[in-house]
């Protein structure tokens, strides 16, 4: 093939490729992203647990489970990719959590079991105007926007693994 002439595709795999290895500086974000989560989740568990108000009565056990199993996926996600510096070997359990984040964002929008009016209760008086704008128009918005977008990671994500895997085994077989 000349230069030149490989097709669009054939460059992005390559690109995949190259940046499948973490540097130190993406290894070090995969544990304040993990952080930064938890502390998120913690956020809404006492806002469960303190009765709120954010969650009603439509938030049973099925709406738990799918408003929370993403959290333990994702830093698993991110505890594959510290350990072993690569990007790809996370990527089937990133699918999971990308179906499981957009399953449980439109039925969140289905059932819709918030009430925005009561997200900043448990913020401190001078730190409530960050979020105090969200509106439940606003949160199905944005549930929405979260489902769309992680569904089309689902699909993203497999192509992304495939080809680097494939491009992987070509440059071992190539050095063998």
């Amino acid at each position: 093939m000349e230069p030149g002439s490989e097709s669009w595709f054939e460059r992005r795999k390559r690109s995949w490729y190259a940046k499948d290895h973490e540097k130190p500086g993406g290894r070090f974000g995969e544990v304040v992203a993990s952080i930064a989560v938890l502390l998120v989740t913690f956020y809404f568990v006492y806002s469960q647990l303190d009765n709120t108000g954010f969650f009603t009565s439509s938030f049973r056990t099925t709406e738990e489970v799918l408003f929370y199993l993403p959290v333990p996926l994702g830093i698993a996600v991110n505890c594959i990719r510290l350990a072993t510096g690569r990007r790809n070997p996370a990527r089937p359990l990133e699918f999971v959590d990308d179906v499981v984040i957009a399953v449980a964002a439109f039925w969140m929008l289905a059932v819709f079991p918030f009430n925005f009016a009561h997200l900043t209760d448990l913020l401190p008086g001078f730190l409530r105007f960050l979020l105090s704008w969200v509106s439940n128009d606003i949160g199905r918005i944005a549930l929405f926007l979260i489902g769309l977008g992680t569904l089309c990671m689902a699909v993203y994500t497999p192509i992304v693994y495939s080809s680097v895997r494939n491009e992987s085994s070509k440059r071992v077989a190539s050095t063998s």
